[in-house]
């Protein structure tokens, strides 16, 4: 009998269970609604403090501007205008090249257009070295500018400062430090605005 009683006991702590929040089942279950909250106030919060550099306020006007930019285009290969960039390893210094049919006394323009950044966005007049000589047609300008953000790309445009002409190129940074500009016919390019 005393044994009855004692397997009788045991069944009843058996049976009985624990309070709801000490059991992990529950926890697991609201863990996942709760992440998607968070994650729902993260996301509204990123939405509503940074604005979308991508969208233009004035497609009209930019869709009149391509004309006019594809005359540039076409004026540098009248000229057979090119450049080449040499970038500093640490993107604040650039040497560039450039050879054609321009005048080398007006002002010239380097610029570093980011992908999706506008305000990573930089022009940078450029200096000529009047020190190197001219090899053939190339004459030798120096910039120096605000060190670039680490980017996977970035498009470099060197253009003259009436915006008669511009070469142009996509420069992907892990290919290393050199870049060729020639003028853009079918490549589709961010339009920097004046």
């Amino acid at each position: 009998m005393e044994n009855k009683r004692v397997q009788h006991n045991s069944n009843k702590q058996q049976t009985q269970s624990k309070v709801w929040y000490k059991e992990p089942w529950p926890w697991l279950l609201m863990a996942g609604p709760a992440i998607v909250v968070v994650a729902g106030f993260a996301t509204y919060y990123i939405a509503n403090t940074r604005g979308d550099t991508l969208v233009s306020d004035d497609y009209y006007k930019e869709g009149k501007n391509i004309e006019l930019q594809l005359e540039r285009d076409e004026a540098a290969v009248k000229q057979h205008i090119t450049a080449q960039v040499l970038v500093s390893p640490d993107n604040d210094q650039a040497k560039v090249f450039i050879s054609g049919q321009f005048d080398p006394q007006e002002t010239i323009n380097l610029l570093w257009i980011h992908p999706t950044q506008k305000e990573w966005d930089q022009t940078v007049v450029l200096k000529r070295d009047e020190d190197v000589p001219m090899s053939g047609d190339k004459v030798t300008y120096s910039a120096v500018f605000k060190p670039l953000h680490p980017s996977n790309h970035w498009y470099v445009r060197v253009e003259d400062a009436k915006q008669q002409w511009r070469v142009q190129d996509k420069w992907i940074v892990s290919q290393g430090n050199s870049l060729n500009l020639a003028p853009m016919h079918q490549q589709m390019m961010p339009q920097k605005s004046s």
